[in-house]
């Protein structure tokens, strides 16, 4: 192919991707993020950042006594404005009650009351997004619809993560914007340059719009994770079990109680998921605009064994609890898959001298492990950041 033909099949390219970088984020979106009103990322932020702060602190001291020296107009400075902060929180409530399904219309009922909606809801599972403005007196309500067997409401600042990828976009879209400006005075040599540069990025562009669109949502709508458990006899309770292998009862895909209780482990954010920091209980996680969620831990390697060991002992004590499981393994770690009438929970341990590493992954649909599935286990088998 001649340059000139290179440089027309490149220009077409560039006008493909510039007109399709809206219309490819759009896509992502409406399939992967059923939200019930459309907001912008200026929007939301505004909204959700005026009702939602980080959780309560301590009443502040008693202002002083007023001066009884006025300032002129001109002499008065204007308060500064109040650091407004974004934050998602991640409810999870588990209740015994007489009647699961009852019960899990009950919660629905009060999701839908504040505007929430569904998620997704599996067996006595259902999992709500509820608006951020809401969410504690959910939290709440709920737990009147049963005996609260366990209960946990995590939040996690994304103010930092937001801004920061709001001005790489803005960056990026300038950069681009003047790259394209300069294909007007270049030559042919400078134009396929150019034209290559403007592709790769466009394809930043996109993946930044994705993420600050997952971060938008999160920050609008908390998710609210409820649990009922019939009225009846254990055949098998976490009692009867050692002491150190409790922990593997404990597990869930709608609780991160055994991450909280663990100590840090920290990977990269796979790619169309952000990083969420929960500074009050020191837990690493990331989540997806679409509801797939993963979250990690350590634990003290005692009793001691290898990674086939605690492999075993996740087996031997969650098989029981699902239809099905199976094993695989992603670079050092052994997972468990284990399988629900629509959700995927991935358990996986590696031992690692005096610690057993742990990663739990949460899938709310087989379809969202096609779509996740890779950027995961790439991030998984790079390990510990």
């Amino acid at each position: 192919m001649t340059i000139h033909g290179k440089l027309r099949a490149l220009a077409g390219l560039l006008g493909i991707l510039l007109g399709s970088t809206a219309c490819a984020y759009k896509g992502y979106a409406a399939r992967s993020y059923a939200a019930p009103v459309e907001r912008s990322a200026q929007d939301a932020y505004a909204e959700s950042s005026a009702v939602l702060v980080a959780p309560a602190s301590p009443d502040p001291p008693a202002p002083p006594e007023p001066s009884t020296t006025v300032l002129a107009p001109a002499q008065q400075k204007p308060a500064a404005p109040r650091q407004q902060r974004l934050v998602h929180y991640d409810g999870y409530t588990k209740l015994k009650v007489t009647s699961p399904e009852d019960t899990l219309d009950a919660a629905v009922r009060i999701a839908e009351d504040v505007k929430g909606y569904v998620e997704s809801r599996s067996g006595n599972t259902v999992s709500l997004r509820v608006p951020v403005a809401s969410i504690r007196d959910v939290f709440t309500k709920i737990q009147t619809l049963g005996d609260v067997i366990a209960r946990s409401l995590s939040a996690a600042d994304i103010t930092d993560a937001y801004l920061a990828a709001e001005l790489r976009l803005k960056t990026l879209r300038a950069s681009r914007d003047r790259l394209v400006e300069l294909l007007a005075t270049a030559n042919e040599q400078q134009k396929m340059s150019l034209l290559r540069e403007i592709q790769r990025l466009s394809e930043q562009v996109v993946a930044l719009e994705v993420q600050v669109r997952t971060l938008q949502q999160l920050a609008v709508f908390s998710r609210m994770t409820v649990e009922a458990e019939p009225r009846q006899p254990r055949t098998t309770s976490p009692v009867d079990e050692l002491a150190a292998f409790r922990w593997i009862h404990e597990l869930s895909p709608f609780s991160r109680s055994v991450a909280i209780r663990g100590d840090t482990l920290e990977l990269e954010a796979p790619k169309d998921m952000v990083v969420l920091e929960d500074d009050v209980n020191d837990v690493w996680s990331a989540e997806s605009a679409d509801g797939a969620v993963m979250w990690t831990s350590k634990r003290t390697n005692e009793p001691r064994g290898d990674t086939a060991f605690w492999l075993s002992a996740l087996k031997a004590r969650l098989a029981r609890e699902y239809p099905s499981i199976d094993e695989l393994r992603i670079g050092n770690f052994a997972f468990v898959r284990l399988s629900d009438e629509k959700y995927r929970y991935l358990v996986g341990v590696m031992a690692d001298g005096d610690d057993v590493q742990v990663v739990e992954i949460y899938y709310p649909s087989p379809e969202h492990e096609e779509r996740h599935g890779a950027a995961v286990k790439a991030v998984v088998e790079r390990g510990e950041t």
